[in-house]
């Protein structure tokens, strides 16, 4: 896990590269010289649009974005998820041009029609990941009221990860199709060609999910486990639903009167907590330290409010102690206040991000080969229709090892396993109809 790689300075040779600076003009007179060589070997200039989006969007971000991810005294962090995603983008465009040019497509549209499909893959990835994740995204303070601020900068704070496959998969289509039609591109045979390119770039992107923590699978003892760090989303995890003990407790939610409170569920055994005289019970009141430099006190009523808190706490304090405050439960309950020491481990887990990965080369190899089978190329639609089905069915077979979704409705499926039903039946009744359809 290696969330950040580097960092980007604000300042090149004393010139801003970020804001109205250096970047920007860097991104506009690359554009400029783009169309200025369309035009010199072709005559004509294409997709003005998306070139005007294009710049519509990167600008927006050299501007108004990169300058508030700068950390004092770095500058811009490239995070691992981040580079990954692109390392991931620009792979499944090299393959998908090798395609399009046995398909007499030229490499040009293909960039556009790239640019398209990234874009909407990347906002649809995003919203089913906020729309899954919303109870983590949406930051609410004490009186239950909604914190703006906060909760937009958890939505679009895209390179720390937080994209899902399902979603972009449904956004990229949708921004595909509404460009080939409006360039007369048949639209199964290009789905043909994309479906291995999307196959690698998820090949890729599973790395960076492994840079970054997400999407780990359940606790394990075989020999090929991965242990993260202190304060990993794993970690996290596995302390709000007590697999491991956190400052030498475990909590569980209960209510005291009409006010929602965490208990303490379990005191580690020969831990300070229990040389301290805390048992079970016993209600936390607040949590007091430093974030940021500041003295912070917060009530905590959840289990993930109270695990985030103390991972932040522990990487900011590091070996200082936290203070608890605990009402005793007595027939009179009095306030008592433990000053603990951080300490947890951390249990190892199956690397549900390699195995995704695997799965998608795999994938990718089997669409390229069956790609040149008759019988596929006489059926525009057969690979992408196989690419639904064969990508579906491995999803939701990782799925049971993965533990960081919860139970979706009721249904004792998580969400993709759910998403994969409905995708993989689309799959098969696309692989019907293009059989009986034929050629």
């Amino acid at each position: 896990m290696r969330q950040t790689l580097c960092y980007i300075p604000e300042t090149f040779s004393g010139l801003p590269l970020f804001g109205w600076g250096l970047g920007l003009g860097l991104l506009l007179a690359a554009i400029v010289i783009s169309h200025i060589y369309q035009y010199i070997r072709y005559r004509t200039v294409n997709d003005i649009v998306g070139s005007i989006a294009l710049l519509a969007i990167g600008g927006g971000m050299l501007v108004y974005i990169l300058p508030n991810l700068a950390e004092p005294g770095h500058g811009v962090p490239i995070r691992g998820y981040g580079f990954c995603l692109l390392f991931a983008i620009l792979s499944a465009l090299f393959l998908l041009v090798r395609l399009a040019k046995r398909q007499n497509i030229s490499a040009e549209l293909v960039f556009s029609l790239c640019f398209w499909t990234v874009v909407t893959g990347i906002i649809g990835a995003r919203l089913f990941y906020v729309t899954e994740y919303w109870r983590v995204m949406f930051q609410f303070d004490r009186s239950g009221q909604l914190m703006l601020m906060e909760s937009l900068g958890n939505v679009f704070n895209v390179a720390k990860g937080g994209l899902t496959v399902f979603g972009s998969i449904l956004g990229g289509a949708l921004g595909a199709v509404i460009f080939m039609r409006r360039n007369k591109m048949p639209v199964l045979r290009t789905f043909d060609i994309m479906a291995p390119a999307v196959a690698i770039g998820m090949c890729i992107g599973r790395l960076g999910c492994l840079l970054n923590g997400c999407c780990f699978g359940g606790v394990t003892d075989v020999s090929w486990a991965i242990t993260f760090p202190a304060g990993s989303p794993a970690h996290v995890h596995q302390v709000v639903h007590g697999d491991v003990f956190y400052y030498g407790l475990k909590f569980e939610e209960t209510t005291f009167g009409k006010r929602k409170m965490l208990a303490v569920a379990k005191v580690q055994p020969n831990s300070e907590a229990e040389a301290l005289g805390l048992k079970p019970k016993m209600l936390l009141w607040k949590i007091a330290g430093k974030l940021r430099g500041e003295p912070i006190i917060e009530e905590v009523q959840t289990h993930w409010e109270a695990a985030e808190l103390l991972v932040h706490l522990q990487a900011e304090m590091r070996d200082e102690k936290v203070q608890f405050d605990f009402l005793t439960n007595s027939p009179q309950p009095e306030l008592v206040s433990h000053r603990l020491s951080p300490g947890s481990e951390v249990l190892p887990v199956h690397p549900t991000q390699i195995y995704s990965s695997i799965l998608a080369l795999v994938l990718c190899s089997t669409l390229l080969l069956l790609g040149k089978l008759r019988f596929y190329q006489q059926r525009s639609g057969l690979v992408f229709a196989s690419f639904l089905m064969l990508y579906s069915i491995g999803r939701f077979l990782v799925e049971i090892i993965r533990t960081d979704e919860d139970s979706f409705f009721g249904t004792g499926l998580t969400v993709s396993q759910n998403v994969s039903i409905v995708v993989g039946i689309a799959g098969i009744v696309l692989f019907v109809y293009v059989c009986r359809k034929g050629s």
